[in-house]
């Protein structure tokens, strides 16, 4: 081997040495980390301007039940609605304001893993994404939207950082990485949340009358049986409820029942709901009457409620359990209709997704150990809430009218005073009478008479008089026809905006707030307890009234003729008819004196010196 070999043979191993040493070197660095250099940056540094969003839709995963649950709210045609929810109307501009506004600016915090298979740990998987098996570990996608649909936020929010309050694992949607993220968000995905959840919106001072109408509907034979009704009134929300029919002296009114009663009224929840087919709805908010074709029945029929004929023929709706009217003075009259009763869960119970309506008895036979019997069981379904898996509410139908009658009488227009004919003829009458006057009579002297005729009034003077008065009288009444005018416009207002909300939809409320407001008569009444009369005032004892016995033995009568009547303590003694001759000043009348035996009493006047009178003798 000459030199040059060898060179180029020791160059090429120092070549390979040298490759070989910063491969070495390369392997044995830690390799470098990525997703660290977002630490401190905005998710979403585009979205400044909350007022963007114009949708929100939020999805949730319940492990214990295993099923998802998606909410979202939408402005869409003007107005504000929940398409999850059968577009029912949302009051949700607030809310969402107030939840862009929280996730403006969310900045990523310490980078806990960047590995997909830490997202069950952290709870941060998509519960949206299908292709991943896992039940547990699934977080709450949070998607926020401008007009038009693309997104201008989409979180996958996870489990709370322990021991670090509003401070949460969060991820983007199209991102692995996990970050720790402070959150000060609110947010909810439950219907009454995003809803005006009070029904009736009726305050309850303004409650003057509540029919509580209560039956059942053989609809085998379309006929109300079991009907019972109870009416409950006051004339002023300061007047206490009385109850028509009651007995005042053995009844009455169960105070504590009907403030329960008025509470659910004044607060009633709003706890589903269900549209209603749109022939239904257009007649409700045309003409207030329902004509139905007949897939309308059938839908209206399938939530317990059915069209029955008045006795003119008219059809008017009736409803399984019977209907409760409530009258207010602003001459607003609800009705409210209660129909079936079903199970099933929050969302069931929210949109009627897949709700089961329970069983009934036919009720061909119905009768009072039916009633019970349903009682029974619809105690038993309530049971059932306690799991949180199932819970049991009942169907509810509204319509409003209006009546004048609650508002109040209207105002009487004043009599205007008539003039002329009957003051001149009043006057004539006048001057006959004054020369027709007794002669016996002492005429008055015509200074005296000028000054009568001067003193009263001419028939004129009674007329501008009257005049002045009947001015006055109609200015009070036209202000108050005004008054009443716009209380009669303002309640039409009321019942024309209510029955706009009421008429597409079927509501549902809670067994419970079903149950209170249905109560029975029997329920509304207390007996009254008579007091316990004391002992002395019912069976007198033996020998009252008599002279005590002194010695153990009876004291003996007085003898009719030995004293004269004793004198009221309020009286003194007159003369008697045979004595006209006054009796003597300082002699006077001379008193029987008492015995021992007798027990005469003596003047009251005297000054007792033997032993006290006898006291009346008390019950051993």
């Amino acid at each position: 081997m000459n030199e040059t070999t060898k060179t180029l043979t020791f160059v090429g191993i120092a070549a390979v040495a040298l490759v070989a040493a910063f491969i070495t070197d390369r392997a044995s660095q830690p390799a470098q980390l990525t997703g660290y250099e977002n630490v401190g940056e905005e998710f979403y540094p585009d979205f400044s301007d909350p007022t963007q969003a114009k949708s929100l839709r939020v999805v949730s995963y319940n492990e214990d039940s295993a099923t998802l649950k998606v909410f979202n709210v939408e402005f869409k045609d003007g107005v504000w609605k929940i398409p999850s929810h059968h577009d029912y109307p949302a009051d949700a501009e607030d809310e969402l304001a107030e939840t862009a506004a929280s996730l403006v600016g969310v900045v990523r915090g310490a980078l806990e893993s960047r590995r997909k298979s830490d997202h069950e740990r952290f709870g941060v998987i998509d519960p949206l994404d299908e292709s991943n098996t896992n039940l547990k570990g699934r977080g709450q996608r949070l998607t926020l939207a401008k007009e038009g649909g693309a997104p201008l936020v989409d979180f996958i929010i996870g489990k709370e950082v322990p021991e670090q309050p509003n401070e949460y694992y969060v991820r983007k949607v199209d991102e692995d990485s996990v970050y720790r993220t402070k959150l000060n968000v609110d947010l909810s995905s439950e219907f009454s949340d995003w809803i005006e959840p009070d029904l009736l919106k009726v305050e309850r001072d303004r409650l003057v009358e509540i029919i509580v109408n209560k039956y059942s509907i053989d609809e085998r034979q379309r006929r109300i049986v079991n009907r019972e009704l109870a009416t409950l009134k006051r004339k002023k929300s300061t007047d206490p409820w009385e109850l028509e029919g009651l007995n005042k002296e053995t009844e009455k009114l169960n105070t504590s029942d009907v403030n329960q009663m008025i509470n659910t009224l004044s607060d009633l929840k709003i706890q589903g709901i269900r549209p209603k087919p749109p022939g239904i709805a257009k007649e409700l908010k045309t003409s207030g009457n329902l004509r139905l074709d007949p897939l309308d029945f059938v839908d209206l029929q399938s939530k317990g409620f059915i069209l029955a004929s008045d006795p003119q023929g008219n059809q008017q709706l009736v409803s399984n359990e019977g209907e409760v009217i409530v009258a207010t003075n602003q001459g607003v009259l609800y009705s409210l209709y209660f129909g079936e009763i079903f199970t099933g869960s929050t969302l069931d119970i929210e949109a009627g997704n897949s709700a089961k309506k329970k069983e009934e008895k036919p009720k061909e036979k119905a009768d009072a150990s039916d009633s019970e019997e349903k009682k029974d069981s619809e105690e038993k379904e309530d049971e059932k809430t306690d799991d949180g898996a199932l819970k049991t509410s009942r169907y509810l139908f509204v319509t409003v009218s209006f009546d004048p009658s609650f508002v109040g009488d209207p105002p009487q227009k004043p009599e205007e005073p008539q003039k002329s004919a009957g003051l001149k003829e009043k006057k004539a009458e006048d001057k006959k009478k004054v020369d027709t006057k007794p002669a016996d009579k002492k005429e008055d002297t015509p200074k005296e008479n000028t000054k009568k005729e001067e003193e009263k009034p001419t028939p004129e003077e009674e007329y501008e008089i009257a005049m002045k008065k009947y001015q006055s009288e109609l200015k009070t009444y036209e202000k108050k026809l005004k008054e009443y005018d716009e209380k009669v416009v303002k309640g039409n207002e009321i019942v024309q905006k209510l029955n706009e909300r009421f008429a597409d939809w079927y509501y549902v409320i809670s067994a419970k707030s079903f149950e209170t407001l249905r109560m029975s008569r029997k329920a509304l009444i207390e007996p009254i307890e008579k007091p316990k009369e004391e002992s002395s005032k019912t069976t007198p004892p033996a020998g009252a009234g008599k002279p005590a016995a002194k010695n153990g033995k009876p004291a003996p009568k007085p003898n009719a003729g030995s004293r004269k009547p004793k004198p009221s303590p309020n009286k003194k003694p007159g003369p008697s008819k045979k004595e006209s001759d006054p009796q003597p000043k300082k002699k006077p009348a001379k008193q029987p004196t008492e015995t021992k035996e007798s027990g005469t009493a003596k003047d009251p006047k005297a000054k007792p010196k033997g032993p006290s009178q006898p006291k009346t003798p008390q019950k051993n």
